[in-house]
């Protein structure tokens, strides 16, 4: 699954904010250089960094969108929270000390990698990528935080009695399944109120991650599957929005167990979280 795919599909699955924007944030953007040694200083010092950083408030109801590509960095109608969850790639059940306007004030956040090499920046890997958008964070919202270890309730994604319901998939790096994905690739999409997820040669790491956004709670993976499998699944949602047309699409919980062989156990365990210890609205200059 690419990083804009990724990114976006998550995206429909946080809650509307409040659309407020505070006297403080009224006004035209601030475009704030960064200097090499600041950009870096949260971030791997090998990794290019924001040159320039523009952040300007945005009370409109567009669908939040994020994208990074080619050294350019754009968030649009994005929170702070939104991005906390992104760039550090948490849960939100791992994200706690979040001041109430990181939730409700939207923002968009502009940003760009100067003179870097192209080669570098088309090969930068997801987590890379979060790395330097740590930057906007720490750059422009004061951002610091510790990590704590919280017993937090999880489910744990188990192989259910008689076995999982698929197989090590046979596409390799390149191909394409017949679903017309290419190997690691992941799409959920919204059909008449069904959600259904298609995947080719995917680790069972990339299931956790869906599932954890459609049942909000963290999952760890508990199955002892290590390979890389074609996963399909199809599950009605009920999440308070449209209902689905066809009524006998089962729950994500029963399509899991029907579908995929597999079960999600309620459990208590350690996590590790991420606490903000001070955050603040983004400066002028």
């Amino acid at each position: 699954m690419n990083e804009y795919s990724y990114r976006s599909s998550l995206v429909l699955c946080v809650v509307a904010s409040l659309s407020f924007v505070g006297p403080q944030l009224m006004g035209q953007a601030n475009a704030v250089p960064t200097t090499p040694a600041s950009a870096r200083s949260t971030a791997d010092p090998t990794l290019p960094a924001f040159d320039v950083i523009t952040v300007k408030p945005n009370h409109s109801d567009e669908r939040p969108s994020i994208d990074f590509d080619g050294g350019n960095f754009s968030a649009t109608n994005f929170s702070v929270k939104m991005l906390v969850l992104f760039a550090y790639d948490l849960k939100d059940d791992q994200l706690f000390g979040t001041p109430k306007w990181t939730d409700e004030l939207h923002f968009d956040m502009k940003a760009k990698v100067l003179d870097a090499d192209p080669a570098v920046l088309q090969h930068l890997s997801n987590d890379q990528k979060r790395v330097i958008e740590q930057t906007i964070l720490t750059e422009r919202f004061g951002l610091t935080f510790h990590r704590e270890t919280k017993v937090l309730p999880v489910y744990e994604l188990v192989v259910d009695k008689g076995g999982p319901r698929f197989v090590p998939s046979k596409i390799e790096a390149g191909q394409r399944g017949a679903n017309g994905l290419g190997a690691g690739s992941l799409h959920t999409n919204n059909h008449n109120g069904n959600l259904d997820m298609a995947s080719t040669a995917v680790p069972i790491s990339s299931l956790v991650n869906v599932l954890s956004r459609q049942v909000e709670r963290i999952v760890v993976d508990q199955t002892g599957l290590s390979g890389r499998y074609d996963l399909n699944l199809t599950w009605s949602r009920d999440d308070g929005g449209k209902p689905a047309t066809d009524q006998n699409s089962p729950s994500i919980l029963t399509a899991i167990q029907e579908q995929l062989g597999l079960r999600l156990r309620p459990a208590k365990l350690p996590v590790s979280t991420f606490v903000v210890d001070h955050v603040a609205m983004p400066s002028g200059d």
